[in-house]
Protein backbone atom coordinates (compact mmCIF):
# COMPACT_ATOMS: atom_id res chain seq x y z
CA UNK A 1 0.00 0.00 0.00
CA UNK A 2 1.24 3.84 -0.67
CA UNK A 3 -0.14 7.37 0.02
CA UNK A 4 -0.53 8.94 -3.47
CA UNK A 5 -2.60 12.12 -3.85
CA UNK A 6 -5.58 13.02 -4.92
CA UNK A 7 -3.61 15.98 -6.93
CA UNK A 8 -2.27 13.31 -9.32
CA UNK A 9 -6.11 14.16 -11.10
CA UNK A 10 -6.32 16.32 -14.01
CA UNK A 11 -9.12 17.49 -16.21
CA UNK A 12 -10.07 16.78 -19.85
CA UNK A 13 -7.73 19.80 -21.24
CA UNK A 14 -4.77 18.44 -18.99
CA UNK A 15 -4.89 21.06 -16.17
CA UNK A 16 -3.82 20.29 -12.98
CA UNK A 17 -3.43 21.61 -9.48
CA UNK A 18 0.31 22.27 -9.22
CA UNK A 19 -0.39 24.42 -12.51
CA UNK A 20 -3.20 26.37 -11.68
CA UNK A 21 -2.75 29.91 -10.85
CA UNK A 22 -6.79 31.17 -10.80
CA UNK A 23 -9.93 30.47 -12.08
CA UNK A 24 -8.89 30.91 -15.63
CA UNK A 25 -6.66 27.44 -15.92
CA UNK A 26 -7.59 25.82 -12.81
CA UNK A 27 -9.00 22.16 -13.54
CA UNK A 28 -12.83 21.56 -14.42
CA UNK A 29 -13.03 18.47 -12.06
CA UNK A 30 -16.68 16.49 -12.53
CA UNK A 31 -17.80 16.47 -8.71
CA UNK A 32 -17.03 14.02 -7.35
CA UNK A 33 -14.09 13.24 -9.06
CA UNK A 34 -13.80 9.32 -9.77
CA UNK A 35 -10.66 7.15 -9.20
CA UNK A 36 -11.05 6.47 -13.71
CA UNK A 37 -10.62 10.45 -14.05
CA UNK A 38 -7.23 11.24 -16.04
CA UNK A 39 -4.12 11.89 -14.45
CA UNK A 40 -1.31 13.49 -15.19
CA UNK A 41 1.87 12.22 -16.72
CA UNK A 42 4.25 10.51 -14.26
CA UNK A 43 7.74 12.69 -14.37
CA UNK A 44 9.93 14.12 -11.53
CA UNK A 45 8.81 17.59 -12.38
CA UNK A 46 6.30 18.60 -9.84
CA UNK A 47 4.41 17.44 -6.76
CA UNK A 48 1.84 15.45 -8.58
CA UNK A 49 3.85 14.15 -11.29
CA UNK A 50 6.44 12.46 -8.70
CA UNK A 51 3.20 10.97 -6.53
CA UNK A 52 1.86 9.87 -10.50
CA UNK A 53 5.69 8.36 -11.26
CA UNK A 54 5.02 6.26 -7.96
CA UNK A 55 1.96 5.13 -9.12
CA UNK A 56 2.78 3.76 -12.63
CA UNK A 57 5.84 1.98 -10.61
CA UNK A 58 3.60 -0.09 -7.68
CA UNK A 59 1.25 -0.62 -10.68
CA UNK A 60 2.45 -1.91 -12.63
CA UNK A 61 4.92 -4.28 -10.98
CA UNK A 62 2.76 -7.14 -11.89
CA UNK A 63 4.14 -9.22 -8.90
CA UNK A 64 2.36 -8.44 -5.88
CA UNK A 65 -0.89 -6.62 -5.22
CA UNK A 66 -0.73 -3.24 -4.95
CA UNK A 67 -2.89 -0.74 -3.22
CA UNK A 68 -2.61 3.26 -3.78
CA UNK A 69 -4.61 5.78 -1.70
CA UNK A 70 -5.50 8.92 -3.16
CA UNK A 71 -5.90 11.48 -0.16
CA UNK A 72 -6.96 15.11 -0.22
CA UNK A 73 -5.96 18.12 2.49
CA UNK A 74 -5.21 15.58 5.16
CA UNK A 75 -4.77 16.45 9.00
CA UNK A 76 -4.60 14.70 12.27
CA UNK A 77 -2.25 14.46 15.42
CA UNK A 78 1.55 14.42 14.30
CA UNK A 79 0.71 16.72 11.06
CA UNK A 80 3.53 18.80 9.71
CA UNK A 81 1.88 20.53 7.54
CA UNK A 82 -0.71 21.82 9.67
CA UNK A 83 -3.27 23.69 7.43
CA UNK A 84 -5.73 24.36 10.45
CA UNK A 85 -3.39 26.74 12.53
CA UNK A 86 -4.22 29.41 9.44
CA UNK A 87 -7.05 29.63 11.21
CA UNK A 88 -5.71 28.23 15.00
CA UNK A 89 -3.00 31.02 15.01
CA UNK A 90 -5.48 33.51 14.11
CA UNK A 91 -8.22 32.84 16.75
CA UNK A 92 -5.30 32.46 19.89
CA UNK A 93 -3.93 35.98 18.49
CA UNK A 94 -7.59 37.18 18.77
CA UNK A 95 -7.91 38.63 15.63
CA UNK A 96 -10.75 40.65 15.39
CA UNK A 97 -11.65 39.60 11.76
CA UNK A 98 -11.31 36.75 9.16
CA UNK A 99 -10.80 37.63 5.59
CA UNK A 100 -12.18 34.75 2.45
CA UNK A 101 -11.88 35.10 -0.89
CA UNK A 102 -15.07 33.63 -2.90
CA UNK A 103 -17.29 34.24 0.35
CA UNK A 104 -15.96 31.29 1.78
CA UNK A 105 -17.55 28.85 -0.52
CA UNK A 106 -15.02 26.99 -1.42
CA UNK A 107 -14.43 22.76 -0.74
CA UNK A 108 -11.44 21.44 -1.21
CA UNK A 109 -11.53 17.93 0.07
CA UNK A 110 -10.71 17.06 3.76
CA UNK A 111 -8.94 13.52 4.78
CA UNK A 112 -8.38 12.59 8.24
CA UNK A 113 -5.57 10.06 9.28
CA UNK A 114 -7.96 7.96 10.72
CA UNK A 115 -10.01 7.49 7.27
CA UNK A 116 -6.35 6.77 5.70
CA UNK A 117 -5.90 4.42 8.37
CA UNK A 118 -9.31 2.72 7.99
CA UNK A 119 -9.19 2.41 4.39
CA UNK A 120 -5.29 1.16 5.09
CA UNK A 121 -7.12 -1.85 7.02
CA UNK A 122 -9.48 -2.97 4.60
CA UNK A 123 -6.76 -2.76 2.30
CA UNK A 124 -4.77 -4.98 4.54
CA UNK A 125 -7.57 -7.89 4.70
CA UNK A 126 -8.42 -7.32 1.02
CA UNK A 127 -5.13 -7.58 -0.45
CA UNK A 128 -6.16 -6.33 -4.51
CA UNK A 129 -4.42 -3.69 -7.32
CA UNK A 130 -5.95 -0.60 -7.80
CA UNK A 131 -6.14 3.24 -6.72
CA UNK A 132 -8.88 4.40 -3.97
CA UNK A 133 -9.74 7.57 -3.21
CA UNK A 134 -9.70 8.71 0.43
CA UNK A 135 -12.06 11.99 1.68
CA UNK A 136 -14.25 12.84 4.67
CA UNK A 137 -17.72 12.36 4.48
CA UNK A 138 -18.27 15.86 4.98
CA UNK A 139 -16.06 17.77 3.03
CA UNK A 140 -16.73 21.16 4.54
CA UNK A 141 -16.63 24.89 2.86
CA UNK A 142 -13.85 27.30 3.97
CA UNK A 143 -16.31 29.63 5.74
CA UNK A 144 -17.30 26.20 7.65
CA UNK A 145 -13.62 25.67 8.83
CA UNK A 146 -12.88 29.18 9.77
CA UNK A 147 -15.76 28.97 12.19
CA UNK A 148 -15.50 25.73 13.32
CA UNK A 149 -11.64 26.55 14.16
CA UNK A 150 -13.28 29.39 16.00
CA UNK A 151 -15.28 27.88 17.76
CA UNK A 152 -13.00 25.32 18.78
CA UNK A 153 -10.34 28.01 19.81
CA UNK A 154 -13.18 29.68 21.73
CA UNK A 155 -13.01 32.69 19.48
CA UNK A 156 -15.32 34.56 17.32
CA UNK A 157 -14.11 36.07 14.16
CA UNK A 158 -15.86 39.02 11.99
CA UNK A 159 -16.55 37.60 8.60
CA UNK A 160 -15.33 39.59 5.93
CA UNK A 161 -16.33 37.75 2.71
CA UNK A 162 -15.28 38.98 -0.74
CA UNK A 163 -16.57 37.98 -3.82
CA UNK A 164 -13.40 38.41 -5.13
CA UNK A 165 -9.30 38.71 -4.48
CA UNK A 166 -9.13 41.81 -2.79
CA UNK A 167 -5.56 43.26 -4.54
CA UNK A 168 -3.97 42.65 -1.58
CA UNK A 169 -1.66 39.72 -3.12
CA UNK A 170 -2.70 36.69 -0.95
CA UNK A 171 -4.92 38.09 1.52
CA UNK A 172 -8.61 35.89 1.89
CA UNK A 173 -6.60 32.93 0.25
CA UNK A 174 -6.33 30.08 2.65
CA UNK A 175 -4.87 26.63 2.54
CA UNK A 176 -8.42 25.11 0.99
CA UNK A 177 -9.34 27.61 -1.06
CA UNK A 178 -9.95 26.86 -4.83
CA UNK A 179 -12.19 28.96 -7.41
CA UNK A 180 -14.04 25.06 -8.15
CA UNK A 181 -14.91 22.53 -5.86
CA UNK A 182 -12.29 19.53 -5.50
CA UNK A 183 -14.45 16.70 -3.79
CA UNK A 184 -13.66 13.01 -4.71
CA UNK A 185 -16.23 10.08 -4.86
CA UNK A 186 -15.75 7.89 -2.42
CA UNK A 187 -18.30 4.96 -4.20
CA UNK A 188 -15.46 2.20 -5.06
CA UNK A 189 -13.61 1.83 -1.77
CA UNK A 190 -17.70 1.45 -0.22
CA UNK A 191 -18.52 -0.79 -3.01
CA UNK A 192 -15.33 -3.37 -3.28
CA UNK A 193 -14.05 -2.92 0.16
CA UNK A 194 -16.74 -2.12 2.17
CA UNK A 195 -15.26 1.21 3.23
CA UNK A 196 -17.23 3.28 5.71
CA UNK A 197 -15.54 6.25 7.24
CA UNK A 198 -14.65 5.88 11.15
CA UNK A 199 -14.73 9.80 11.66
CA UNK A 200 -16.35 13.14 10.42
CA UNK A 201 -14.64 16.07 9.72
CA UNK A 202 -16.73 17.78 11.81
CA UNK A 203 -16.06 15.16 14.78
CA UNK A 204 -12.28 15.19 14.32
CA UNK A 205 -12.00 19.05 13.65
CA UNK A 206 -11.57 19.83 17.28
CA UNK A 207 -9.29 17.00 18.04
CA UNK A 208 -7.18 18.94 15.63
CA UNK A 209 -7.43 22.08 16.85
CA UNK A 210 -6.73 20.63 20.65
CA UNK A 211 -3.37 19.42 19.34
CA UNK A 212 -2.35 21.90 17.79
CA UNK A 213 -2.56 24.29 20.49
CA UNK A 214 -1.17 21.70 22.75
CA UNK A 215 1.67 21.11 20.19
CA UNK A 216 2.73 24.34 19.97
CA UNK A 217 2.15 25.58 23.51
CA UNK A 218 5.49 27.92 24.74
CA UNK A 219 7.16 26.61 21.33
CA UNK A 220 7.56 28.82 18.14
CA UNK A 221 4.81 26.92 15.84
CA UNK A 222 7.35 26.69 13.12
CA UNK A 223 9.66 24.07 14.81
CA UNK A 224 6.50 21.83 15.11
CA UNK A 225 4.94 22.39 11.68
CA UNK A 226 7.94 22.49 9.82
CA UNK A 227 5.82 22.02 6.03
CA UNK A 228 3.57 24.29 7.22
CA UNK A 229 5.79 27.07 8.20
CA UNK A 230 7.01 27.04 4.18
CA UNK A 231 3.14 27.51 3.05
CA UNK A 232 1.21 28.92 5.44
CA UNK A 233 0.86 33.14 6.04
CA UNK A 234 -0.23 35.28 8.47
CA UNK A 235 -0.58 38.74 6.57
CA UNK A 236 -1.79 40.94 9.36
CA UNK A 237 -0.83 44.24 8.01
CA UNK A 238 -2.59 43.30 4.25
CA UNK A 239 -5.47 42.10 6.10
CA UNK A 240 -6.16 45.27 7.83
CA UNK A 241 -5.18 47.71 5.63
CA UNK A 242 -8.28 45.84 3.19
CA UNK A 243 -10.57 45.70 5.51
CA UNK A 244 -9.90 49.10 6.64
CA UNK A 245 -10.13 50.14 3.23
CA UNK A 246 -13.52 48.24 2.56
CA UNK A 247 -17.01 50.83 2.32
CA UNK A 248 -18.74 50.74 5.71
CA UNK A 249 -21.96 49.47 6.04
Amino acid sequence: MAISSASVYADEQGRTLDEAQGVADFPDFPVPIPETQLTVEPGDETYSTKKAKLESILLENGRVPAAIMRPCAIYGKGDRMGREWFFVKRALDRRPHVVLTNRGAGRFHTTAAENIGELARLLADQPCTGAYNCGDPDPPTVLEIARAIGDAADHRFAEVLLDEPGGHADVGQTPWSAPKPLLIDMTKAERELGYRPVTTWGDALPRQVRWLIDATRDRDWREVLTRGADYLKFEYEAEDELVAGLPKA
